[in-house]
């Protein structure tokens, strides 16, 4: 096996492993992202802070996806992977920044601080939450998956439909969260969901790729100025 095929692997698994622990992050935090005020009794402290320890795997691997595929296709087109790699880097550090009120939600739960101000301090620290995650797995994954499409376009290193999706994808999500910042969009309503689906299906696709096929081996820098300039 060959170094670049360990690192499309490696590329792949922390691709499954953002999925994986963003799902698992919004289920151990229970009601405390929907109705934080219950979320003394019902999610509690220990449910809060697996919550947060699965966040920052995320961010974690959000590292790693930028890092591997900066390794693979830097040679092939250094400022769109350096590019992306930064994106993913700051993705990752909204996502540790989103789990302070967490948190502090969690050790306030600890202090059995009164009802009536456990409710109104619940609510700000989920806001909170609730913002950073429009920002880092919203705004920021919009732009670094159009960069990610374009790179993977440019270089020819992935089928040409998965490089689309993954265009559409970022356009969506982008839109949807300008959407939701302007208040034209409901906040995680059914459209948000909507303009999701697409940019899941691409990760998706795409962790599956870089992990049973691997990045094509046609990378090479004079394809990627052939198709426009090196990039």
């Amino acid at each position: 096996m060959t170094a670049s095929r360990r690192t499309a692997l490696a590329a792949g698994a922390f691709y499954l492993a953002t999925h994986v622990s963003s799902v698992a992050a919004a289920v151990a935090y229970g009601p405390a992202l929907t109705d934080p005020s219950s979320s003394a009794a019902e999610a509690g402290a220990t449910g809060l802070r697996v919550g947060v320890m699965l966040e920052l795997v995320l961010a974690l691997a959000c590292v790693g996806t930028g890092v591997a595929l900066l390794v693979i296709l830097r040679d092939a087109a250094p400022a769109l992977a350096l590019t992306f790699a930064s994106l993913r880097l700051l993705e990752a550090a909204v996502i540790a920044a989103g789990t302070l009120p967490m948190l502090a939600l969690a050790w306030m739960q600890d202090a059995a601080v009164a009802a009536a101000d456990t409710e109104v301090f619940a609510q700000a620290l989920a806001d909170v939450h609730r913002a950073s995650f429009l920002v880092g797995q919203g705004l920021v994954i919009g732009v670094n998956t159009l960069v990610l499409a374009v790179m993977l376009h440019c270089t020819k290193t992935v089928p040409f439909a998965l490089a689309v999706l993954g265009f559409a994808g970022g356009t969506l999500v982008l839109a949807s969260d300008i959407g939701q910042l302007a208040g034209w969009v409901p906040l995680n309503g059914v459209v948000a969901g909507l303009c999701a689906a697409p940019i899941f299906a691409f990760e998706l696709w795409f962790a599956g790729y870089l992990l049973f096929v691997g990045l094509r081996p046609r990378v090479a820098a004079a394809k990627v100025e052939a198709a426009g300039g090196r990039m």
